[in-house]
């Protein structure tokens, strides 16, 4: 089997390291990956994935219609089984350049592109994500023989907005591997208190993702101020992973005005997000949109105790009350007292966080989401033939 993968960058994203899962698992099947790239990234699994002596095409020095005629050669060349696209951009081109070339092209969905809530977002350009929205929905007809949707939301999402039947979506969540770090906890938790100077006796609360609009990191930073003195006397410690966005300059202005005085520390992207979650204490997640939320699964893999907003998808993600607490997303007042509950219950934590390590191995096992993705490779094989 010969597999033709075509996205956007080898970025920092949650779609990229899940791509990136993916292809070593193909090649241990003895799959043949070829891996087409639109864009050079300083930041992410590039030279990961290069040394790891992945076959990888980039066409970055090109225009859009110079990149489709780039996809339909490649794909002329390579006589791949299935080409699959992840994310719009790549996705977008790889319908085009079907209109030249005859092959069976799968897509993942990976996100609720189209969430009223995005449209509130201040840096979005609403004309240009309509016109997007438009170009998606007449490109896909005939451009996409196959949809892969992250979760049933996301699969929901897709058939209201754009109008794709619902037989045409299949649905395989993202996984994620076991957090290794769990077996030298103490170690790990040392290491981060002696890099961050914190004490031992401090509460690690972290938050994974990129800091832009949808992350919602200035409603937690509100959630902080709200209940500012008690985080102190409490000796709660907010850790932030994740490379600037489009709300950074937001978040610093917001720093600089209230100077909080709970500790809070930015890290910028991490290679070791694994084992900061292993040493950390809870997670808290206050997106206001997700496909999914990979950094939800990575943080129940780390067995922690999570935080989240209530929207729909992460119904799907975490098991509510069992181990995590959902608050009410656009108020950060019950994000607070949700925090508060399991800062000031260190049994509960536990607790909690066991279900979530259990959660984990249910429903997110890397190697079984690897499994599913290769037999919808082989269904769709045999239903081609």
């Amino acid at each position: 089997m010969k597999v033709l993968f075509i996205q956007d960058s080898l970025g920092t994203g949650g779609a990229e390291k899940s791509n990136s899962e993916l292809w070593y698992y193909l090649r241990d099947q003895n799959v043949t990956v070829k891996i087409v790239v639109l864009e050079h990234r300083q930041k992410g699994i590039e030279k990961e994935i290069i040394e790891a002596g992945f076959d990888v095409s980039f066409i970055d020095k090109q225009n859009f219609w110079q990149q489709v005629n780039s996809i339909n050669r490649i794909i002329k060349e390579y006589q791949p089984d299935i080409v699959h696209s992840v994310l719009f951009r790549a996705s977008l081109r790889t319908r085009l350049a079907k209109l030249k070339t005859s092959f069976f092209h799968i897509e993942s969905l990976v996100n609720c592109t189209y969430d009223a809530v995005r449209f509130s977002d201040p840096k979005v350009n609403k004309w240009g994500l309509h016109f997007y929205k438009f170009l998606d929905r007449i490109t896909q007809i005939k451009g996409t023989d196959k949809f892969i949707a992250i979760t049933n939301e996301v699969r929901e999402h897709y058939h209201q907005q754009l109008g794709i039947p619902l037989a045409k979506i299949g649905v395989i969540y993202r996984g994620r591997k076991e957090n290794v770090f769990l077996n030298s906890k103490a170690e790990v938790r040392k290491a981060l208190l002696e890099e961050l100077k914190f004490s031992p006796t401090d509460i690690i609360i972290t938050h994974v993702g990129r800091q832009e609009f949808q992350k919602g990191h200035l409603e937690l930073l509100q959630a902080i101020k709200s209940v500012d003195n008690q985080l102190q006397a409490l000796h709660c410690r907010f850790v932030f992973c994740g490379r600037d966005g489009n709300n950074t300059k937001e978040i610093e202005t917001f720093l600089a005005q209230e100077q909080l005085k709970t500790n809070i520390v930015f890290l910028g992207h991490r290679h070791d997000v694994n084992q900061i979650l292993a040493a950390s204490d809870i997670f808290v997640f206050p997106s206001k949109y997700e496909g999914l939320g990979g950094s939800l699964i990575e943080a129940q893999a780390a067995g922690l105790p999570i935080v989240c907003s209530n929207i729909k998808v992460f119904e799907e993600v975490v098991d509510a009350d069992s181990n995590a607490l959902l608050y009410e997303l656009g108020d950060a007042a019950d994000l607070a007292q949700k925090l508060l509950t399991l800062i000031q219950n260190e049994a509960l934590r536990a607790t909690m966080g066991k279900a979530s390590l259990a959660h984990f191995k249910e429903k997110f096992q890397l190697e079984n989401v690897n499994c599913q993705m290769l037999a919808t490779y082989e269904k769709m094989i045999v239903s081609t033939n």
